[in-house]
């Protein structure tokens, strides 16, 4: 069989069991038919064939982001960015957002998003007042980076109904000062439900998924496990499905049934209607039912079994009773479901693998591939009954480099299990990279770094006994990603008859300092054997 595209003369990270590095690959259609040397490829090609030099360069599969959130990343991109490196202080941010409204027809939301209080140089959030001054005609939210909190102005309180007596919704704060007063600012499930009222147009979310999908291909990604959004339900798995159809989105998206406001509802919705996981085909498919369990880790809300480290009485929010959790994933798993949910604290681990074990002592099943996602502390005993279960984790390592100097404030010793991605391999945990973004940092290659160096963004170590080698990174941005969502069989790996995803890197991975990994750059995409992005 001759080929039609070869890729020789350059660092072929096949991430095959081996973790063999070979030289060249050839491809034909959408599949590889061939790897080896440069020597061996060549005698495949035609005079039709396009051959690429690599000139040393590496050549992976496509990366697969197992925990992203499409529609919030795309939708993001249409408000006022508040990680825009101009906005230094909190009246840069109030100048932007009223030159937004300024745009933005009367009663329509304005939006900020990536909201991160310590990286203004007031070191606050702003307060409702200063939101009223921008004004009160139309309903302004700023999000937090995290998306588990918000702050909004006194006209996004009324269109959501909210008074000084509106009580605390389960697992939320609506958080008054001590006179009893709004602040504006809306915790967990409260922020969740001002999402019920501040959602976005079909159109908008439709134009941001093109966005974010052209963001996602130039940093190499190539699939991607969609986690959710706020709001989201049976129409925007449509407009997903509608969207990639018309080539606006052109990653592969296994996509999870949740949302970030009232995911119990829409998990039931779609245990009643009948399809399952792994419904779909190469390019879209039903992923595992999702619920959030806890909070943000840098909020910090997430559900621990002791206290804060600076904070010793605050042990964070809990969504759901044991009970409820068993009774709402139970089902799902009945019915044949794969499992997953927002897991960040170890109470919250802890409560997940109770459920685990309720539904499969009910209903046992072979090779479920229930999901972690986060598993941000996991001490050893809980590492051990993940192993047990053959449950699949989704760590975050771009979260040590973001949040890490938080993390030491926040869980002092407890950062020596979070995220731990060398326990996890050590234990034969499979353990699949995401970003969370826009949560924190897209960069797949920064995900990587932060992997293999644990070091936070202020040049912080931060749980040095979790560092991975660069292969074993690379292997969780890949094959780990597919094996998370049973395709490890068509991708994430560079072999004989398996997708044509993959990426190019400017230099090699595996000569470049540990330190400069989050340097490098991806400079071609491949998904479906078809370059999408080319920066060469």
């Amino acid at each position: 069989m001759k080929a039609d595209q070869l890729f020789v003369n350059g660092e072929v990270i096949t991430v095959n069991h081996d973790n063999s590095v070979e030289e060249a690959v050839a491809v034909k259609g959408n599949r590889i038919i061939a790897v080896g040397t440069t020597e061996e490829i060549m005698k495949l090609a035609t005079e039709h064939t396009h051959i690429m030099d690599l000139e040393g360069k590496s050549l992976m599969p496509g990366f697969i982001d197992a925990h992203i959130h499409l529609t919030i990343y795309g939708t993001n991109l249409l408000g006022v960015s508040c990680i825009d490196p101009h906005l230094e202080s909190l009246e840069d941010l109030f100048l932007a957002l009223r030159r937004k409204a300024m745009t933005t027809p009367k009663g329509q939301w304005v939006r900020a998003w990536g909201f991160k209080e310590s990286t203004f140089k007031e070191n606050r959030y702003p307060t409702k007042e200063e939101l009223d001054s921008i004004s009160t005609d139309h309903p302004i939210v700023i999000i937090r980076t995290c998306n588990h909190t918000s702050i909004v102005n006194s006209k996004a309180l009324e269109i959501a109904d909210i008074t000084e007596t509106t009580p605390n919704p389960e697992g939320g704060i609506i958080e008054k000062n001590s006179d009893g007063r709004l602040t504006g600012r809306m915790i967990e499930n409260a922020h969740m439900q001002i999402f019920e009222h501040a959602g976005y147009s079909n159109e908008e979310i439709r134009k941001g998924m093109k966005l974010a999908s052209e963001k996602f291909i130039r940093s190499g990604i190539t699939s991607i496990h969609d986690a959710g959004g706020y709001g989201e339900g049976p129409e925007t798995l449509r407009m997903m499905q509608q969207a990639i159809k018309a080539e606006e989105v052109k990653v592969r998206v296994y996509a999870m049934i949740g949302s970030l406001t009232n995911s119990h509802a829409f998990v039931k919705k779609m245990v009643d209607a009948g399809p399952v996981s792994g419904l779909g085909d190469d390019h879209f498919k039903i992923g595992p039912a999702k619920l959030f369990t806890d909070g943000s880790s840098v909020g910090p809300t997430i559900a621990t079994r002791e206290g804060y480290t600076h904070a010793p009485e605050d042990k964070g929010i809990i969504y759901y009773s044991q009970e409820e959790l068993n009774r709402i994933m139970g089902e799902a798993h009945a019915k044949g479901f794969q499992l997953t949910a927002h897991a960040q604290g170890d109470r919250a681990i802890e409560m997940l693998l109770n459920c685990y074990e309720s539904a499969l002592a009910k209903h046992p099943r072979e090779d479920h591939r229930h999901r972690i996602e986060h598993a941000g502390i996991a001490p050893s005993d809980l590492q051990e009954r993940m192993k047990k279960l053959g449950v699949v984790i989704t760590p975050n390592p771009v979260f040590i480099y973001a949040n890490g100097d938080k993390y030491l404030e926040y869980y002092g010793e407890r950062t020596e299990v979070m995220y731990a991605a060398r326990d996890f391999i050590d234990q034969g945990i499979i353990a699949a990279f995401g970003s969370d973004a826009p949560v924190t940092f897209l960069d797949p290659l920064l995900g990587i770094h932060a992997a293999v160096n644990r070091e936070s963004i202020g040049g912080n170590v931060v749980g040095e006994k979790q560092r991975i080698s660069v292969m074993e990174a690379i292997r969780a941005y890949t094959w780990n990603g597919a094996y998370a969502s049973f395709e490890e069989g068509d991708k994430g790996s560079i072999e004989v008859g398996k997708l044509a995803d993959f990426v190019i890197l400017n230099k090699s991975i595996l000569q470049e300092p540990i330190s400069r990994i989050k340097d490098l750059e991806v400079v071609l995409t491949m998904v479906d054997g078809e370059v999408l992005y080319d920066a060469r």
